[in-house]
This record gives C-alpha cells, structure tokens and sequence, in this order.
C-alpha cells in the first residue's frame, strides 16, 4: 500500500502529462504526381496547400483515421491493406503535434474534394504548408522519423528547413518512392 505522499507524486506526475494533437495525412500518389488540397476555413495556413489531412479521434486507430480522411478530404475509398506507414513527424513548433504520413497504394473512385489538384512531386507548390514540405523531403530522402522545426545537421535527421523553397527535389529528378507510384 502506498502511503498518502506517494499518492499525491503520482497524482502531480498525471496532472503534468503533455497533451499532444496527432495527425493522419495521406500521401496520395499516380503516376509521378501527389494530390494536395487547399485548406480553407481552419484558421491556420488557409490558402495553402497540404495532402488529405485529419486529426485522430477518441477511440479510432489510426488506419481508420486514414479510411476516413480518404473519403472525407478526397472523396476516395481505400481499404485497411493498402495504408502503410511513410514517415513520423514530431511538430515541436506550437503546442505539439504527432503526424503519420501514410501511403497508399490503391483506392476506389476518383478524387471529389474541392480545391484539391494534383501536383509533380518534383514541383510541389510555394504556397505549401512547410511543415508538410519538409516532411515529404525527408521522407524522398528515406528518412522515417523528423522533427520540425528540424534539430541537428541536414542529413541526421535535423537541419533547418530551406527557408522559400519552392520544391523538396529538384525537377525531374526521381524520388525513391515515385517510381512505385508511376504506373
């Protein structure tokens, strides 16, 4: 049995945890191409744009997350097998947040969001979220976890982001993952 200090250092160490948003984004890819969408009416980075995007609800895995942000930001239907996971950002820039980059390899329909275009992954646009920007060219660069801001030398993990930017590759030049996603 504890005793009444142990119990009150357990209550002030729960009391403390840090709450922490997660994010479940969709990198959404044929034949060379990414589809992004423009956010509008959130109250952050309106105007710019982002892949198929949502926040983790109570009691949802984060494969269901995926199947309903496919249908709810693109219109699109995909089954659990097809989700796999691409890269793991911590977003250490505001209160926190964990996003899951997540890849999928087959849908069913064709994409009804408004404000959703698809784009060369050699030439994404300027008006990109740079946090999403980032986290795309570390992931082209094989890397499974970042931080953003990002910490550390470029190529460790780290190193700042390229302040205006306007691409993550260089036109025509060919990202690991792209090939998969050309046919």
């Amino acid at each position: 049995m504890m005793s009444s200090a142990g119990d009150t250092a357990i209550a002030a160490a729960v009391e403390h945890r840090r709450t922490v948003a997660v994010d479940v984004i969709l990198l959404l890819m044929r034949n060379g191409r990414i589809l992004l969408r423009e956010r509008a009416n959130t109250g952050y980075g309106d105007g710019a744009y982002e892949p198929p995007t949502d926040q983790l609800s109570d009691r949802e895995t984060i494969v269901e997350t995926a199947i309903r942000v496919a249908w709810a930001e693109a219109g699109i239907t995909i089954g659990a097998e097809n989700v796999s996971l691409a890269h793991v950002m911590q977003d250490v820039s505001g209160s926190g947040r964990i996003a899951f980059f997540l890849t999928v390899s087959g849908w069913q329909g064709e994409y009804t969001s408004r404000g959703a275009r698809w784009f060369p992954v050699g030439n994404l646009p300027t008006n990109m979220l740079d946090r999403s920007r980032v986290a795309l060219r570390n992931y082209a660069e094989g890397m499974r976890f970042s931080t953003y801001p990002a910490f550390g030398p470029a190529g460790t993990g780290g190193g700042p982001a390229l302040p205006g930017a306007s691409h993550w590759a260089s036109p025509g030049t060919t990202v690991p993952w792209q090939d998969a996603y050309s046919a």
